[in-house]
C-alpha cells in the first residue's frame, strides 16, 4: 500500500461576526482510515477533535464547508475532496498525556466508505499493527500537513494550498530523558537542520516504520501527538496500543464512551475491563 493511499485529512472553514468582513479560516486535520471489526473510522489525534468540539461548541463561531480530502493517493480517480457534515459527525477521543493516549475517532458511513474506496483510499486494518513487535524498525518518516505550508484562510478566488509534507525521525537512544506514560508510545528526534519552523498543524499525522529487507516494506507505528520545540523530541500515539483497545473494546461489547453531549463521546478508560495489559502491546 502507498503510503499516500491510506492519508486522509477533514478539512473546514470558520468564521466570526467579528471577522465577517474577512476571508474563511481554513483548518486541516491530519489523519488516515482506520477498519475496526467492520466499522470504518476517520482517526487523528485525541486533542485535534477536543479543539474541533471546543469550536462546534462556541456560539460565535460558524462551521463552513467541510470535507474529507482524498485527493493524495496515487490512483486517486477524482480531485475533489468528499462533502462531509462535520457540524453533526460524532467525535470520540481520549487526550490523556499519563496514560500515553491521544487519539480521536469520527465514524463514517457506507455512503463516504464507498466514495473513498472508489477513490483508491486503503484503511488501517489490525494486519498492519498486530505482529509489529516482531518487526525490526530500521528507520521513521512522519508525515503531514504544517501548518506553515497550508493556508490559514480562504483565498479571494475560493483557493486554499495544503503541502503534505514528509520527513525523517530518529529514534533516541534509550537511556535518553523523556517523559514516561503507562501505556507506551513512540518518542522520536527530528533533525536539527529540518526546513520547518514548526510541526505545529501535523497532529494526528503519520509516524512510518520502514524494513528494507529482503524488500521495502512499511508499517503505520504512530500517529502524531505533541512535540518539544527546544528539544525536538517527538511523540506519538502508539497504533499497536490503540488499534488493539479499539479492537478488544468492538469484540468484547465494552461501553467506553462517555456522552459529552449530542454528537460528542470522550473515551473513558475508568470503565471495568476497558483496558489491555500493557504487555499485549509495545511500541517498536
Amino acid at each position: 500500500m502507498s503510503a499516500s493511499r491510506g492519508f486522509v485529512c477533514v478539512t473546514y472553514r470558520h468564521t466570526t461576526p467579528e471577522e465577517d468582513h474577512l476571508p474563511s479560516r481554513f483548518v486541516t486535520c491530519s489523519g488516515t482510515l482506520l477498519l475496526i471489526e467492520g466499522a470504518l473510522y476517520f482517526l487523528t489525534a485525541g486533542h485535534v477533535l477536543k479543539e474541533l468540539r471546543g469550536l462546534r461548541e462556541n456560539k460565535h463561531v460558524i462551521i463552513e464547508n467541510a470535507s474529507l480530502a482524498d485527493v493524495f493517493g496515487y490512483k486517486r480517480v477524482s480531485d475533489t475532496p468528499i462533502p462531509f457534515d462535520l457540524k453533526n459527525a460524532h467525535l470520540s477521543f481520549i487526550d490523556d498525556e499519563e496514560m500515553g493516549l491521544d487519539f480521536g475517532v469520527i465514524p463514517l458511513g457506507p455512503h463516504h466508505a464507498r466514495l473513498l474506496q472508489k477513490n483508491g483510499m486503503v484503511a488501517l486494518t489490525e494486519e498492519n499493527w498486530i505482529k509489529q513487535d516482531q518487526i525490526e524498525i530500521e528507520g521513521y518518516t512522519m508525515l503531514g500537513f504544517p501548518a506553515e505550508r497550508t493556508s490559514e484562510r480562504i483565498s479571494g478566488f475560493s483557493t486554499v494550498h495544503i503541502e503534505a509534507t514528509m520527513f525523517a525521525v530518529r529514534r533516541p537512544q534509550p537511556d535518553q530523558n523523556h517523559r514516561k506514560t503507562l501505556y507506551p508510545r513512540f518518542t522520536g528526534q527530528l533533525d536539527s537542520n529540518l526546513p520547518l519552523k514548526s510541526i505545529e498543524g501535523m497532529s494526528g499525522g503519520l509516524i512510518f516504520g520502514f524494513q528494507s529487507q529482503p524488500q521495502l516494506r512499511y508499517w503505520v507505528v504512530a500517529i502524531q501527538s505533541s512535540w518539544e520545540r527546544q528539544t525536538k523530541m517527538i511523540y506519538g500515539c502508539s497504533l499497536p496500543v490503540l488499534g488493539s483497545l479499539m479492537t478488544h473494546w468492538a469484540r468484547e461489547n465494552i461501553a467506553i464512551l462517555r456522552e459529552l453531549d449530542s454528537n460528542t463521546s470522550e473515551i473513558c478508560l475508568s470503565v471495568p475491563n476497558a483496558t489491555l495489559p500493557l504487555s499485549t502491546v509495545r511500541c517498536p
